[in-house]
């Protein structure tokens, strides 16, 4: 008879079925590791299947998880396990690179940051004092409700051997709270050497711009949202602005956690849109080369800045450039662009060749097309 363990990992339901090689103490120690994530079987066929096995498997498949090591497989369970449920949750969740914890009211603090940061060694730390939600994949639903995603750490036990991974409740991690989950504050971590912390741990706003272009390598199948910016800025109001942690240990951001919630970011009023394809070429009357704003551009335009996601790059457009984009509605030219900038700033040097420098690298970037005055000469709308 096969022997199967059911997780259910954001929802989505994944089966692992392990391979004769599999011994009982592995199996014992997977199912204590993965406790708080298991799931109840569901109707017909889980999302998706894994065979496990500690030896080479005569007839292979592509789902199949297999290593010579104990710790090894352990580790590759927990990075399918946590791809299966990010890609089920693809465009259906915002999906932080975080470690989370929550407070006995339910209000959760996703501290973000790329791998290296400190995330674990964080959530092991305040999931202590707190209760532990995540430390590597921070789930937040379109109306802030946070789904936890309590696996197993990795943790060095040995630093002559490979990282354990282990159960929350090894570690001696709070439960989750009664309450329900929600969003409270979004932290980016900076973590630096002692030495460079000369007042101690630190907390800082961070701008509305700056911190959807920090957290925007951190997410997860962000352009599969419906409205991805938007989507971000406003989880980031709802929060009440990012903040940054500057630390050097873990154990100094446990005393910061009241005043990381009672902080706020640097919140910049911001208003959106989204380029969509459009066939249309400049009309006949156009003698010069034509440019505006490229299909499938997402952005928000603050007061001095802007801020775009084409494809996954983030780019944060400054000095004459969001005034640039906001006149690329539509086909307009370098002279009609130049005007209207002078109108809008003022008279200054060499103002032609600044905007061209300017609509040059958005060009580049893919954020605006050009149509050459060569090849100008269909009717608008052809």
């Amino acid at each position: 008879m096969t022997r199967t363990l059911r997780l259910n990992p954001l929802g989505v339901d994944v089966e692992l079925r392990l391979d004769e090689s599999i011994s009982a103490e592995f199996e014992a120690d997977l199912r204590e590791s993965w406790a708080d994530v298991t799931g109840q079987p569901g109707e017909g066929e889980p999302d998706e299947s894994h065979r496990l096995a500690l030896a080479p498997l005569s007839e292979p498949e592509a789902t199949d998880v297999v290593s010579g090591s104990a710790a090894d497989l352990a580790s590759q369970i927990s990075t399918t396990v946590t791809l299966d449920a990010i890609e089920h949750n693809g465009g259906r969740l915002v999906m932080l690179h975080a470690a989370g914890v929550a407070l006995e009211d339910g209000r959760v603090i996703a501290f973000v940051g790329p791998s290296g940061r400190g995330k674990t060694t964080l959530a092991k730390t305040l999931g202590r004092e707190f209760g532990y939600v995540t430390d590597e994949t921070l789930a937040v639903d379109f109306d802030g409700t946070v789904l936890p995603y309590r696996k197993p750490l990795s943790v060095i036990v040995d630093s002559a051997r490979p990282k354990a991974q282990l159960s929350p409740a090894k570690l001696g991690l709070r439960p989750l709270p009664q309450a329900p989950l929600k969003i409270a504050a979004i932290v980016l971590l900076h973590r630096v050497d002692e030495h460079e912390l000369v007042d101690g741990p630190q907390l800082s706003p961070v701008a509305t711009g700056s911190a959807i272009g920090s957290m925007v390598p951190e997410l997860s199948y962000l352009p599969a949202l419906p409205d991805p910016l938007v989507q971000l800025a406003e989880l980031i109001d709802a929060t009440d602005g990012v903040r940054r942690v500057t630390y050097s240990e873990a154990s100094q951001v446990v005393a910061l956690v009241p005043e990381i919630l009672a902080a706020q970011g640097d919140l910049q009023p911001w208003t959106s849109g989204h380029s969509v394809a459009d066939t249309r070429t400049p009309s006949a009357t156009v003698r010069e080369d034509s440019y505006r704003r490229a299909s499938g551009v997402h952005w928000l335009l603050f007061e001095n800045e802007a801020v775009t996601l084409e494809s996954r790059i983030v780019r944060q457009l400054a000095g004459i450039a969001p005034g640039l984009w906001e006149l690329l509605g539509d086909w307009t030219t370098l002279t009609s662009l130049t005007a209207a900038l002078i109108e809008q700033y003022g008279e200054v040097p060499d103002a032609r060749h600044l905007v061209q420098v300017a609509l040059e690298g958005l060009v580049e970037a893919n954020l605006v097309e050009r149509v050459q005055a060569a090849v100008v000469g269909n009717t608008a709308g052809q």
